[in-house]
This record gives C-alpha cells, structure tokens and sequence, in this order.
C-alpha cells in the first residue's frame, strides 16, 4: 500500500483521489481491570483482571481532491456509504498495510477547505476500533488433521467449518469439541461464541449440537486441529493489539 493510502470497507482511497494528510497513532487499548482498594489490612488494592481490552479510540485526517464538485461529492459520499453501515467494518492504513482493524465512527465528519478556490477538502473522522487488530492475506487450512503456527503472541478465536455427517469429534490442541447429528455441515465460531449451519442461503441454529464446554481457541505457536470424521477448514484469524 502506497504512503497516504487507506482502504475503508471497499472504499480504497487512491482509487478515489483520497490520501490521508496526516500520520495518526492508533495507540495501544486499555486492559480492562477493576482495583478493590478497600480491603482491610493489605498495603495495596486487590487487582481484578477482566482478561480482555477496551475498544481504541483514533482520529484520522484525509483530503479529497476531485476535478468538479460534483465528482467530490461522490467520492465523499461512497466514503461514507463505506463507513457508515452501523456496524464495525474492516480498515487497513499505509502505515500498518499487514494488519486489518474493526472501526464505527463515533462523531460527526469534520470538514475543512485548505484555500477558497481549492477543490481539495479535508476531513477528520474519529472512530472507535476493537483492540484486536487481524493479520491480513491470511488463507484457509482444510483437511482432517492440521497443524496451524499461529505467528502473534496472543490467542485467536477461530472460525471453523466442519463438513460431515453424525456425530463427529473436534479436537483441538488435545481438547476435545463433540458435536452430534451434524447435517452435512456445522460451524463454530468463536469470536462469536455461537454454532449455525447453511441451508443454502438461510443460516439455522445449531448451538444444541455442541457439547456444553469452551469455544476452541488457537494459542501463540504450533497448534493441532482434527476430526475423527469429515473434514474441517479453518479461519485462523490471527489478531494482535
């Protein structure tokens, strides 16, 4: 990715005569602790880890530059069509190009005319981004028994598709995940923490057919995955802050 370029949702700002003017830290997210300094007798607070991060907050600058007003709005107006869908979408800056973020926008657009007769304009969007932040061109594993390297020192919650019939057993760095009366597919997800299928294009729940337990996860380093019947393909997923 060229210096000053970004890609938004789709919305790829050098296709659209957009760079970003000014280099922005998207800074590290809060771990979430809660402090008990109340306890009687100890010479420090109780620390009380929740294990997981607060979303990061971050301003960016870009400009648009168009040749009429009209191809501005557009441009400027495809931006936002990107941006603002009510949910996180996916955003990778030049200056991290490896790795893809999960952002909303949290304020109003600023915008600003650097001269009176430029058709340039700047904008000042902030948003919210999720802590983690995903590896990109990342493909697929399939098969019956993989070994994935996960490359970041922090665990990824993966997506897997299981393509098979009956009852299959999952295993994952030796735990084992059993599933029942799989029709010819399942998938789990555990970002998400839920288990569905496809029948075509409607998604139907299958959370009753996993055994009561954790989602798998895929820690730092060398991990196995199989299945005792059918196939598996994994999402890795792999994430760092």
């Amino acid at each position: 990715m060229r210096r000053g370029d970004f890609n938004i949702n789709g919305f790829v700002g050098s296709a659209n005569g957009a760079v970003i003017t000014n280099w922005f830290d998207t800074g590290i997210p809060e771990r979430k602790t809660t402090l008990n300094d109340s306890a009687v007798g100890l010479d420090r607070a109780i620390l009380f880890d929740d294990g997981n991060y607060a979303n990061r907050e971050f301003e960016f600058e870009f400009s648009i530059q168009a040749d009429t007003e009209a191809q501005r709005k557009s441009r400027y107006t495809a931006f936002m069509v990107a941006l603002d869908t009510g949910k996180y979408v996916p955003a990778t800056f030049y200056f991290d190009d490896q790795y893809q973020y999960q952002i909303f926008r949290t304020d109003a657009v600023g915008v600003t005319r650097p001269l009176v007769f430029s058709s340039t304009r700047i904008y000042k969007v902030k948003v919210s981004a999720a802590p983690y932040k995903y590896l990109l061109n990342v493909a697929n594993v399939s098969g019956t028994s993989l070994t994935l390297t996960n490359p970041e020192l922090y665990y990824a919650k993966p997506h897997l598709i299981i393509k098979g019939t009956g009852a299959i057993n999952l295993t994952v760095n030796g735990v084992v995940t059993k599933l029942t009366n799989v029709t010819t597919s399942i998938e789990l997800d555990s970002a998400l923490q839920t288990v569905w299928r496809m029948d075509g294009v409607t998604v139907v729940n299958e959370n009753a057919k996993m055994a009561i337990g954790d989602f798998p996860l895929l820690k730092p380093g060398a991990n196995t995955v199989s299945v005792n019947s059918g196939t598996v393909e994994v999402e890795p997923r792999w994430r760092t802050l």
